[in-house]
């Protein structure tokens, strides 16, 4: 009996038991998905102490760090800025409310804020605060619209309605007890207060507080709820308490260990859904009551379950107008819920009791019995047992041959003895007895023809006759159970091939055609005839197909990597998203039909259902509960009782199609923002736009500046944000609706008008808001205004009556100043002209010069003549060098204009200087009796200065004086230093210049009453500003008529002036001038005159120049000593220079034909010609044309006119440096080029004729026929270029090269006599030993002997 009762007790145990499961099973069943959104999302901080929204939409988060403004895609964040009185005064925000205006007011640890919408700043309100922790915990309205707020230390405060402060109010609560207040709200007219000591009561004018009773003495109110019936009354520690409103009735739900209940006996918050249910957010978890029932369904949160509460521990529960429910949580953000959000279901890899081995799934397919065999991409096989919620796992292991081959599954399917065909990723086909859990592996054997074509299986069929089909990457095979081998299907019947033997799926429909998909499209089979189909157009040909399937209407769909295709069965094509806009793009990993015609498409960018009839599509992504964007290929199933599985990177989202359903919620669009240039712009923030929040807007004003701008919408929408879309259009601008998924519309440059923008926004249902318009105006800008048209004519007519007056006296001013100009053009073209002629008139004039001076200077040399004929032709040489001197200063003249010369500097004494200058005019003055001084007041003055250009400043200066100063009367010169300065004044006491002339005397050929006062040629005052000027100087002039004149000259002295002119060394000057009137006293006739050396009729001159009288003069001048030639061009002269060898070249530079420069050249770069000295005659006296001669290969330059005797003796000095050179050639033994040629051609000439030896140097043939062939030239020509570089014949020239050899070779010790004679081309040691006798005056062994006594290298 015992025994009985016993068992009895133990029965009645597990019945009680059973039925308590049974009851929390029905509850957990009803289970609820959270979305979770936090830090990563852009909450400021994790715990969400309070939760409101506002009348736009937004919804407000207070947390511990900030306060938050969610839009449904991103956050806002408000924070305390430091000195800026507008913004949030706290961040530790613990009460937000919402008045009846829509007004939010915030309240936290430094008092209440009111948040401004015009503005988006806050107007601060600042509170007394208690000592420790502060804050402000609840906040209320009351009938009267007074604003009321609470504080956690007990403090109560009141905003009078139209007041601007907070004041305290004293309700005496220290009496009552009370030291915390939690909640404060209205209830019938009346203030419910809820304290750390009970809910307390305050009447609509009453001045004390009154207790209700709870049943409990002293609860900690948190938080109370107020419906029709009953207050809901949250506890700390004594649960929930439900009073009745009419009766008092009380009644308590408490927490009980293994029974229904509340999930925790601290409650932080309580609300009501939308279906009468109770929410209390507890210290340990969500419970929701069901008020009818009284039955609770509590949520925690798991750690392997993604859409559970983000935490346990529910600090506020908040209900939107959307009827989803917001919980802030303690360290883990907002968990939102509504019941009609999506509902997908996931299994993944950490998922706790149903965790998969892999997060990546690569196959799924469902057996018999209604459950999952899952491939994975690396951990093999897992096996779901949906009965048992378990999961198994196969794999491979190493060294067991009963396991699985490979851990990369890419197939699955079964045989009629339900076994598991698995086909692997470099593991063949694999076999496995579920049963015993052994594995049957199937490998390809090169040697074995009916072994699986390759190890890479894809896809694995069975079809309807339970044949077995494998596709490999190598090409379709039958697998023959009864044998275990493989039949290999690469042709048909008719000899066909498959697109591509790489196979990717395997798929039968329902006609029983077997469709292969390829990496190159798509193949149709006939198995029972082994044939393949005919697909007409395969456009698929290049796209790798990941996917075929057929719907219910027996359409055949294709998933590939470049979009979806459909199988036209008349035309027998497919159809792209090239022919259907409405077709989706990319890849596609699988695709499921469900019962309602709608395609489930797994792709890259989340989950599609698509319907083909409607051409409707909607996305869903991983927020929405899948388990990520990306899904894999051959990861899809769709199961016996409908419910459809997608595997991807994550794990795997299964789902019922019909469950997918969201209600279609009314859609209320706001205009939440707008800004400019990127810019926010709100109220009174000087762009004059708004007036108020842009949501209450009208119309937009924007002017001409402000011609880029957005306008941010919002629907708010938070229960399907992802897929809530905008319409919009601009009437006016735009011709069509546009669609964008950003709740932002921006324009810029929009013409100025009037506008109207309309906007709406569609569900995913479908479902479309209300349409909102604004008017939008574009101003113009101020320049295209009717004001500004009108003030423009106004300005212009008043601008064109004076710009009449203006340009009518501009005309005659024009006119005036051309008068002018074409005076200024005329004078400034003659003095050109006038310059030009006298440039031209002096070069012209250094030829007869030189025909002049050059007799004239003979004839003074001829001590035999009569000393009165001799004395005349002194006067005529003087009056001739004068002129060269003037024909000299108009070349420098121009060099000085032009901006050619340059200053040649040297460091010399200036005193010195021009007391040689005074002194050349000394014989002038004491000839015209003229009183002429000089003085200095320094001893001796050093600085850089031009000597030639000082020279002619002073030269005409003074030769300007002389000129005009008659006999008796004064010529001075002072020179002093002042500063950095040296001053050199020329005084005389002559006729003067009038004051209106003084300023033109420097003007060149300038005349004063008809006399012009320059020197000579017009240009000397002018000539001697211009090197003033050049100097660096100023010179300036004083002068009264008939008083004299001052000329007043001011150098620099400082070397800084002089930094970029031409440093020279310095040398002694010779005064280069002659005066007027003075006798020239180094012309007189010297005894120590240049005399030409000995007559030497074998030196041979040519001289050229087109010039008949200087040809003559200088043929006759040399005849007496060489033997010259002539020529008058330098094409004649090249002429003679190919028939006859010449000494010595002159020619002159300008010549017909060929001028003398490029006649030098061509001398200068003939082998034949190169070794004969040239001399250039020309008129040209500038330093660049000297140069050009120079480099052409000219010896030596002579300018015209010139002195014969300076020419004779830079030709005697040519032939006898060249004689000389031969001369020690002849001495010495050794042959260096360098040092024997005079050009860089004769050098190379003579290393070539000397290799040329040395290459031939023991060919005792080798002679002088030879030679001349090897080098290029003719025997005569071979002979006349060595005579003339070395003076010696080509025969000597060869012997000497071959006697410098042997003495060498001798030097060395290394060889024979006999054997150097052989090696230095002598036909026998006896003839060397006699040449070298005759050569040396000495035998080879005796010069041998000479060498080791002296102990020279020479002989």
């Amino acid at each position: 009996m015992k025994n009985s009762a016993g068992i009895s007790r133990l029965l009645i145990f597990f019945a009680c038991l059973c039925f308590g499961f049974l009851q929390f099973g029905e509850v957990v069943a009803q289970s609820r998905n959270f979305r979770n959104i936090s830090v990563d999302k852009g909450l400021s901080q994790s715990t969400g102490f309070t939760i409101v929204q506002d009348t736009l939409g937004f919804i407000w988060i207070g947390t511990q760090d900030g306060l938050n403004r969610y839009n449904g895609r991103d956050f806002k964040v408000y924070s305390p800025v430091k000195n800026e009185q507008s913004s949030l005064q706290s961040y530790y925000i613990r009460s937000l409310y919402l008045d009846a205006k829509g007004g939010l007011w915030v309240g936290g640890n430094q008092g209440i804020s009111r948040y401004d919408y015009k503005k988006d700043n806050f107007v601060n309100y600042k509170l007394p605060k208690s000592l420790g922790e502060w804050y402000i915990s609840s906040i209320t309205e009351d009938t009267q619209k007074n604003i009321w707020a609470v504080s956690i230390s007990g403090d109560i405060f009141r905003l009078a309605n139209g007041k601007d402060q907070f004041v305290a109010v004293d309700l005496n609560t220290l009496a009552n007890g009370i030291k915390k207040i939690s909640y404060v709200g209205n209830w019938k007219n009346n203030l419910l207060f809820g304290t750390d000591v009970g809910l307390f009561m305050l009447k609509e004018k009453g001045r004390a507080l009154s207790k209700l009773d709870l049943g409990v003495a002293r609860p900690f109110v948190s938080d109370v709820y107020i419906d029709r019936q009953h207050l809901w009354i949250a506890t700390e520690g004594y649960g929930l308490i439900r009073r009745h409103q009419g009766t008092g009735q009380i009644s308590r739900f408490t927490h009980a260990q293994g029974k229904n209940s509340v999930s925790d006996n601290n409650i932080r918050t309580i609300t009501e859904d939308a279906d009468g249910n109770i929410w209390l957010g507890t210290f340990n978890g969500l419970s929701i009551l069901n008020t009818k029932t009284l039955a609770f369904e509590n949520h925690y949160h798991q750690i392997s379950q993604p859409y559970t509460i983000g935490q346990n521990s529910v600090r506020y529960i908040y209900r939107d107008k959307q009827n989803g429910m917001w919980l802030g949580t303690f360290y883990a953000g907002i968990s939102y819920y509504h019941k009609n959000d999506i509902k997908f279901n996931s299994l993944g890899q950490n998922a706790g009791r149903l965790s998969l081995s892999d997060e990546v799934i690569s196959a799924i397919k469902e057996d018999k019995s209604g459950n999952f065999w899952i491939g994975t991409n690396d951990k093999g096989l897992n096996y779901w047992n949906r009965s048992n919620q378990s999961i198994s796992r196969y794999s491979f292991k190493e060294g067991n041959s009963n396991t699985l081959s490979s851990n990369n599954i890419k197939s699955i399917a079964f045989d009629h003895q339900d076994h598991v065909l698995i086909g692997t990723h470099n593991g063949g086909l694999n076999i496995l007895d579920p049963k015993t859990g052994n594995v049957k592996r199937f490998l390809h054997q090169p040697n074995d023809p009916n072994s699986i074509s390759g190890d890479l299986v894809y896809s694995v069929l069975k079809d309807h006759k339970g044949r077995i089909w494998v596709g490999t990457r190598s090409g379709l095979d039958q697998f023959l159970p009864q044998t275990q081998t493989f039949a290999h299907i690469h042709l048909d019947r008719a000899g066909k091939r498959l697109n591509a033997d790489e196979i990717t799926y395997l798929f039968e429909d329902s006609s029983h055609r077997m469709w292969i998909g390829t990496t190159n499209g798509v193949s149709q089979f006939y198995a029972d005839n082994l044939l393949f189909g005919n697909i007409e157009d395969n456009s698929l040909k290049e796209d790798a197909v990941n996917c075929i399937v057929e719907d219910q209407k027996k359409r055949i769909w294709v998933g590939t990597r470049g979009g979806l295709a459909l199988y036209d069965e008349v035309k027998r094509s497919f159809l792209t998203f090239t022919h259907r806009k409405d077709f989706i793009q990319g890849t596609i990993y699988g695709i499921l039909p469900d019962e309602e015609g709608n395609l489930w498409i797994s792709t890259n960018r989340g989950l599609v259902r698509f319907n083909p009839d409607t051409k409707h599509s909607q996305s869903f992504y991983e927020a929405d509960g899948l388990q990520n964007n990306q899904f894999n290929e051959y990861s899809f199933c769709k199961a016996k009782d409908g419910m459809m599985l997608f595997g991807g990177i994550k794990g795997i989202s299964y789902f019922y199609p019909n469950a997918i359903k969201q209600r279609s919620l009314p859609l209320k669009l706001s205009f939440t923002g707008l800004e400019v240039f990127n810019k926010k712009v709100s109220p009174d923030d000087g762009t004059d736009i708004l007036d108020n929040h842009i949501d209450q807007a009208q119309a937009l004003r924007f002017s001409s500046d402000y011609k880029q701008f957005s306008i941010f919408i919002n629907s708010f929408n938070y229960i399907a944000t992802n897929r809530t879309h905008y319409f919009y259009k601009l009437d006016g601008f735009d011709a069509t609706w546009q669609r964008t998924d950003d709740p932002k519309i921006s324009y810029s440059n929009l013409p100025s008008g009037k506008y109207k923008l309309l906007v709406k926004a569609e569900g995913p249902n479908g479902e479309v808001s209300a349409e909102r318009q604004l008017e939008i105006v574009i101003l113009a800008p101020w320049y295209n205004t009717f004001w500004f048209y009108l003030l423009l004519a106004v300005v212009l007519l008043t601008a064109g009556y004076f710009a009449y007056k203006i340009i009518k006296e501009r005309i005659r001013t024009l006119h005036q100043l051309k008068l002018e100009r074409v005076d200024k053009e005329r004078v400034s073209y003659i003095n050109k002209v006038k310059m030009d002629f006298f440039t031209n008139v002096s070069h012209e004039l250094r030829t007869p010069l030189t025909l002049i001076l050059a007799p004239l200077e003979e004839l003074t040399k001829n001590t035999q003549l009569d000393k009165t004929i001799h004395k005349k032709h002194e006067l005529m040489l003087t009056n001739a060098k004068r002129l060269y001197n003037l024909v000299d200063q108009l070349f420098e003249f121009r060099k000085t204009e032009m901006g050619t010369r340059q200053l040649k500097v040297g460091r010399k004494d200036l005193i010195s200087f021009v007391h040689e200058i005074y002194e050349s005019f000394k014989p002038l003055a004491d000839k015209n009796n003229i009183q002429y001084t000089y003085h200095a007041n320094e001893a001796r003055l050093l600085f850089n200065f031009d000597s030639d250009a000082v020279e002619k400043i002073l030269f005409n200066l003074l030769s300007n004086a002389f000129k005009y100063t008659q006999n008796g009367q004064s010529i001075s010169i002072d020179v002093f230093r002042k500063g950095d300065h040296v001053t050199m004044k020329v005084t005389d006491t002559g006729i003067g210049i009038h004051e209106e002339d003084l300023t033109k005397v420097f003007d060149r050929f300038y005349q004063v009453s008809g006399k012009e006062v320059n020197l000579g040629s017009g240009v000397g005052l002018a000539f001697t500003k211009s090197l003033v000027m050049l100097h660096h100087g100023k010179i300036s002039v004083e002068s009264q008529p008939n008083q004299g004149s001052v000329f007043t000259v001011e150098l620099p002295i400082a070397d800084s002036y002089y930094l970029n002119d031409l440093p020279v060394q310095n040398k002694v000057y010779e005064l280069s001038i002659v005066p007027d009137g003075v006798e020239n006293q180094n012309d007189k006739v010297e005894d120590d005159h240049f005399t030409p050396t000995t007559s030497d009729k074998s030196i041979k001159l040519l001289v050229v120049d087109d010039n008949l009288e200087i040809v003559n003069y200088l043929q006759d001048y040399f005849s007496e000593t060489y033997d010259v030639n002539v020529a008058y061009d330098g094409k004649k002269a090249l002429e003679m220079l190919e028939h006859q060898q010449f000494d010595l070249i002159i020619s002159d530079v300008m010549m017909p034909e060929i001028d003398g420069l490029n006649f030098c050249k061509r001398v200068k770069q003939n082998i034949n010609t190169s070794h004969i000295p040239f001399i250039l005659l020309t008129a040209k006296t500038e330093t660049e044309q000297q140069l050009k001669g120079l480099e052409m290969g000219a010896d030596d330059y002579v300018t015209k006119p010139f002195s014969t005797d300076l020419l004779a003796a830079k030709v005697n000095n040519l032939l006898r440096s060249r004689k000389r050179l031969k001369e020690y050639y002849q001495a010495n033994k050794e042959i260096v080029p360098e040092n024997i040629a005079f050009n860089t051609l004769d050098e190379e000439f003579l290393r070539e004729a000397i290799s040329i030896i040395e290459l031939h140097l023991s060919d005792s043939e080798f002679s002088v026929d030879k030679f001349s062939r090897e080098i290029g030239m003719s025997r005569s020509n071979l002979y006349l270029k060595l005579k003339a570089i070395t003076g010696e014949s080509a025969t000597d020239f060869l012997k000497r090269i071959r006697f410098n050899k042997a003495v060498e070779l001798m030097k060395s010790k290394r060889y024979t006599i006999a054997q150097i004679a052989y090696m230095c081309g002598f036909n026998s040691p006896s003839y060397f030993s006699t040449a070298f006798k005759q050569y040396y005056g000495c035998m080879p062994t005796e010069y041998l002997n000479r060498l080791e006594v002296t102990g020279d290298n020479q002989a």
